[in-house]
């Protein structure tokens, strides 16, 4: 798992992490010393997913992540053993931002995605807002809809809070609706 920025858009009332109106960037030359440090270690033995996790990574610019991507293969050139390594980028993400462009940009660097919903506006609204209050659920299904429209899959975290297990069915179905197929359940 890799922070790209503790800033995040939302401010949930769930989040554990701190500092997220923080806006610094993880500079290239740590993530090339990650990168490296990780390459020469006895113990990756195939392929792994880089995670860009925590804060909102799609606040960072599209060019953040082209970057990236060249630097991820720039070291495993850097380290000759490792020819032929795959590592999967995979983002963690709100997906208020997501537009073509974004789609654009996740195809072009084979990102595989993740989006935190918690179901139905009236459940995620109650923990997932932005920083001026506001529910971000429908900012939310617009991310999903550019990324069902063109054909980027992905998965969905929700967080099972008090409330929401109150309404298993209701979500069960909204999923379904909606057809997001693989969800995995966090709890409070």
């Amino acid at each position: 798992m890799v922070q790209g920025t503790p800033f995040c858009n939302l401010d949930c009332d769930y989040c554990y992490l701190p500092d997220r109106g923080d806006r610094t960037r993880l500079s290239g030359a740590v993530l090339d010393a990650a990168l490296d440090r990780v390459l020469e270690s006895p113990y990756v033995a195939g392929p792994f997913t880089l995670l860009w996790h925590a804060g909102e990574p799609l606040t960072l610019p599209r060019s953040f992540y082209d970057a990236a991507t060249a630097r991820i293969e720039a070291a495993i050139a850097r380290h000759p053993s490792r020819a032929g390594l795959r590592i999967q980028q995979c983002v963690q993400t709100n997906a208020t931002t997501i537009n073509r462009d974004w789609c654009d940009c996740l195809r072009r660097n084979n990102i595989a995605v993740g989006v935190g919903l918690d179901g139905q506006a009236f459940l995620h609204d109650a923990h997932r807002r932005t920083r001026t209050g506001l529910g971000s659920h429908a900012a939310t299904m617009r991310g999903i809809g550019w990324l069902q429209r063109e054909g980027i899959p992905f998965h969905v975290i929700a967080v099972l809070t008090r409330d929401s297990l109150d309404h298993p069915d209701a979500i069960f179905e909204f999923f379904r609706e909606h057809n997001i197929t693989d969800v995995g359940f966090n709890m409070e």
